[in-house]
């Protein structure tokens, strides 16, 4: 029996693969996570519900998923999935959590990344502080290039026209 899953708010479908059960449902693993790359769609919830359950044993697919996903994509599965993993679990994410923590520009990944390894102790603060001392440079250099390239705009208006 094959099941598909034809649209974002098919959640008979979902429900019909969950309930197949682990490990006879091992096929529909990398597919169910597609339907979470937008975390508002209505299936996503429980599918990030059923990872959770699943815990290590499917880590190895959520993580390489997360991996080739675009950077809303990733930041969705680090914040409703990979971050409600328990300690145990996220020891076995370090080495990605440190990689996606140090993409500067990555979205909200490298912020969510470095929140979960310094919140949780998953690494030594010593090594978050590098990482973070670093993002922190090349935030700095951007702010900087923006505004040398902004500049002549950015003051030729008078003071009170300016919202940040």
């Amino acid at each position: 029996m094959t099941i598909k899953i034809s649209d974002k708010c098919d959640q008979e479908a979902v429900n019909k693969i969950i309930a197949m059960g682990y490990p006879e449902n091992l096929e529909y693993m990398t597919e169910l996570l597609t339907w979470t790359c937008d975390s508002n769609w209505p299936i996503a919830g429980s599918i990030y519900e059923y990872f959770k359950k699943l815990g290590k044993l499917e880590l190895s697919t959520v993580l390489d998923v997360a991996e080739q996903a675009d950077y809303d994509w990733r930041c969705s599965l680090i914040t409703y999935l990979i971050a409600s993993y328990d300690d145990d679990t996220l020891k076995e994410c370090v080495e990605s959590l440190k990689k996606w923590a140090s993409q500067v520009g990555s979205e909200e990944c490298d912020f969510e990344s470095l929140r979960i390894l310094s919140e949780r102790q998953l690494v030594d603060a010593s090594e978050v502080a590098k990482i973070a001392k670093r993002n922190l440079f090349v935030y700095n250099v951007w702010i900087k290039e923006t505004l040398e390239a902004a500049g002549k705009a950015i003051y030729s208006l008078p003071l009170d026209e300016h919202n940040l």
